[in-house]
């Protein structure tokens, strides 16, 4: 018979009933984004996922006294070969049935999906989506008192400006094949909101740098955009802005395999308040 130990922190596979299952979702403390958490249940595009860890370690967490081995045929009647794994098929996913030996509790059965890397990657991608902050942007001048011709900074505090990784996992009879995908943030992008007023979006790559008064009204920034009209211009007396962070999302497994998802934006909007400053020449 074969046997295969897993080495997992608490972790629990899944009984497979697509149209009905409740999913217990846990996600990462907002003292600490990337404190490990366990997830269990999740259901993904029709595919179960054993185990998920978020953080940014892809290991699979600390070891457990659990163990998983694949199922023996225990009716003659199914036609199948003693020692053969038990296996289903539902549409074009196979399925195989484990072994889940814990001590001091009964034997459970759990049907697994025998999925591709990129098929674990895509359900540890829909769990970091649910990880990746709203860039709440901070600007100088402030949003309310910025100035036409006079560059208007913006940036994001670098605690958001962090990968955001989560790990997947599923028993195979080879072993647990695992699938860590990671959300890096990679560009911030400005929308300024004055349309035809004004001379589009302004991106930068990296978080931004933070305006300090030492710096001075002149200096420029890589992540900067320059107002030419006032704002009151709009009904409102506002310019509906909105700030955006670029999310590369990449993963990779303990197979070797490796490869890269769609990128995910996210955005927050702004409201600004751009002056024409009114100066008098006398001579």
């Amino acid at each position: 018979m074969r046997f295969i130990k897993f080495r997992f922190l608490a972790t629990i596979a899944l009984v497979f009933f697509v149209s009905a299952i409740n999913t217990k979702i846990a996600s990462a403390g907002s003292e600490d984004s990337n404190l490990v958490r366990d997830i269990f249940g999740d259901v993904v595009d029709k595919t179960i996922v054993a185990g998920i860890f978020i953080g940014e370690n892809d290991s699979t967490g600390e070891p457990s006294e659990c163990d998983w081995s694949p199922s023996l045929p225990r009716d003659s009647g199914r036609d199948q070969t003693f020692g053969d794994d038990v296996e289903k098929s539902v549409g074009s996913i196979l399925f195989r049935l484990y072994d889940r030996n814990c001590p001091n509790q009964n034997t459970t059965y759990h049907w697994i999906a025998d999925v591709s890397s990129e098929t674990i990657a895509r359900n540890a991608a829909s769990i970091a989506y649910d990880l990746i902050p709203a860039p709440f942007g901070e600007f100088a001048p402030p949003a309310r008192q910025g100035l036409i011709n006079i560059g208007t900074w913006f940036w994001v505090s670098p605690t958001i400006w962090q990968p955001k990784s989560v790990t997947a996992w599923v028993p195979t009879p080879a072993g647990p094949v695992t699938a860590t995908t990671t959300a890096t943030p990679y560009k911030l992008i400005f929308d300024p909101g004055d349309g035809a007023f004004g001379s589009g979006s302004a991106s930068c790559f990296g978080p931004g740098l933070q305006w300090r008064a030492i710096i001075g009204d002149s200096a420029p920034s890589p992540c900067m955009y320059r107002y030419r009209h006032s704002s009151a211009i709009n009904k409102s007396g506002l310019f509906a802005a909105n700030l955006s962070i670029v999310w590369k999302i990449t993963w990779r497994s303990n197979t070797g395999a490796f490869g890269t998802l769609p990128d995910v934006t996210t955005s927050s909007s702004h409201q600004m308040r751009i002056r024409e400053f009114q100066a008098l020449i006398t001579s």
